[in-house]
């Protein structure tokens, strides 16, 4: 059954990879079933970090952080990990920035992070349970927690690092301007 559950979501994601946000909204739109939305907290989801093996829950990560859901194969995914590597740089001090690779092998995925140059902490869910206990249809997914672990962004499809930027600040109540 979870093989299904992955099949469907990998592809559901394949499928919406780059779409617009736009397309899909967590409370209402064209996303039938809930999803976690601004005021909820991260799921009780188990992860595995990629340079360790060491296994933890999405639950777990304290804010504020930026987790990011990606695929190699998710041109998109791979066009943004370098912009967040770079806001990392800048920020990640105020904010702690998160990978999750979603179903694929961990060496697969720890060579594309080598070669992109991410140093940020990455993890893998190899069955696909964190892209469902978040709904996500399309990828790449971006989640922003506050300090309290509640979410304040949850973006669908591909962000810049204005865009990301806008969302940290958002998490950290620093006013635009």
């Amino acid at each position: 059954m979870r093989r299904v559950a992955v099949i469907v979501c990998a592809a559901l994601a394949s499928a919406a990879c780059g779409g617009d946000p736009a397309d899909v909204v967590a409370d209402g739109g064209t996303d039938t079933v809930a999803a976690p939305v601004d005021g909820d907290r991260l799921p009780d989801v188990d992860l595995t970090a990629l340079a360790t093996g060491e296994r933890s829950s999405l639950a777990d990560i304290e804010g504020p952080a930026v987790v990011n859901l990606w695929a190699t194969w998710c041109a998109p995914c791979r066009a943004e990990i370098p912009d967040f590597e770079e806001v990392h740089q800048a920020r990640g001090d105020e904010v702690r920035f998160v990978g999750v690779n979603i179903g694929e092998d961990a060496g697969d995925a720890q060579e594309f992070i080598d070669e992109v140059g991410a140093t940020y902490d990455q993890f893998a869910d190899f069955d696909g349970d964190v892209s469902v206990a978040l709904r996500a249809t399309s990828m790449p997914v971006t989640v922003v927690i506050d300090a309290d672990g509640v979410i304040t962004t949850r973006h669908l499809g591909p962000l810049d690092q204005a865009g990301l930027n806008e969302a940290i600040d958002e998490a950290l109540g620093v006013s635009p301007g």
